[in-house]
C-alpha cells in the first residue's frame, strides 16, 4: 500500500476522531448551557413571583392603611359632631334652668331645700348663707331662711350674706368662720350630674 494513502488515511482517523470529540463538547457545552438557562429562568420565575407577591401585600398593606386611615378620620368627624350636639343639649339645659329660677312656684321649693341640705351638712351652730344677686333682692324680707331651717330641723342659726354669688340658682352655705363649705348651687348640682346627662343624651340622641 503506497504510503501516500495510509497518511491520508491516518489524517481522516485524527480528524474524524477530533470531530467526533468536538461534537461530544458542543453538546455538552449545549446541555450545561440549557441547564444554566434552565436554572436562571427558574431562579427568574421565582423572583418575579416574589417581586409581584410583595407588591400585592404592600399594595394591600397601603389599601388598608388608608381605610384604617378613613376611618379613623371618620370617627373623628362624628365624635366632633356628637359633641357639638351633646353640647348644645347641655347649654339648653342651662337656658332652661335659667328660666326655671325665674318661677317662683318651682324655684322657691328648690332653694329652700338646697339651703336646708347645705345648713344640715355645716357642723357649725350660725351658718352663712350666700345666693345670687337676684335671690338676694327676692329673699329678703320673706321668711325663706327660717323657713330652710324648719325643713332642715335645726336649731342652728343662719346669716344671709350681703355678698351674691355668680350663678343661675341655688346657694353656698359655709362655717361661721368660713373654713367649711357646701356648695348646693345649680351649676354644681349640674357639674356633678354632667357624667350621667352626657350619657343618658347621648344614649337618646344616638341609640341607633
Amino acid at each position: 500500500m503506497p504510503v501516500s494513502s495510509n497518511l491520508n488515511r491516518l489524517v481522516e482517523d485524527i480528524v474524524g476522531e477530533s470531530r467526533a470529540k468536538a461534537e461530544e463538547l458542543r453538546k455538552k457545552a449545549l446541555s450545561e448551557i440549557e441547564e444554566i438557562l434552565a436554572r436562571e429562568k427558574a431562579e427568574s420565575v421565582r423572583e418575579a413571583e416574589h417581586i409581584v407577591r410583595a407588591a400585592k401585600a404592600e399594595a394591600e398593606a397601603e389599601k388598608n392603611r388608608r381605610i384604617s386611615q378613613a376611618k379613623q378620620q371618620a370617627r373623628l368627624v362624628y365624635l366632633a359632631e356628637k359633641n357639638k350636639v351633646v353640647q348644645g343639649v347641655l347649654k339648653d339645659l342651662q337656658s332652661m334652668l335659667s328660666q326655671f329660677t325665674r318661677d317662683d312656684s318651682s324655684y322657691r321649693p328648690f332653694l329652700l331645700g338646697a339651703i336646708a341640705r347645705g345648713v344640715r351638712s355645716i357642723p357649725s351652730e350660725t351658718v352663712r348663707i350666700t345666693v345670687s344677686e337676684r335671690d338676694l333682692k327676692t329673699l329678703k324680707g320673706t321668711k325663706l331662711l327660717e323657713d330652710a331651717l324648719a325643713t332642715a330641723q335645726t336649731a342652728k342659726k343662719a346669716v344671709l350674706s350681703d355678698e351674691p354669688i355668680r350663678g343661675i340658682g341655688g346657694a353656698v352655705i359655709t362655717s361661721e368662720d368660713g373654713k367649711i363649705k357646701a356648695d348646693c348651687t345649680i351649676e354644681t348640682r349640674l357639674q356633678m350630674m354632667e357624667p350621667q346627662l352626657l350619657a343618658e343624651i347621648s344614649r337618646i340622641l344616638f341609640a341607633s
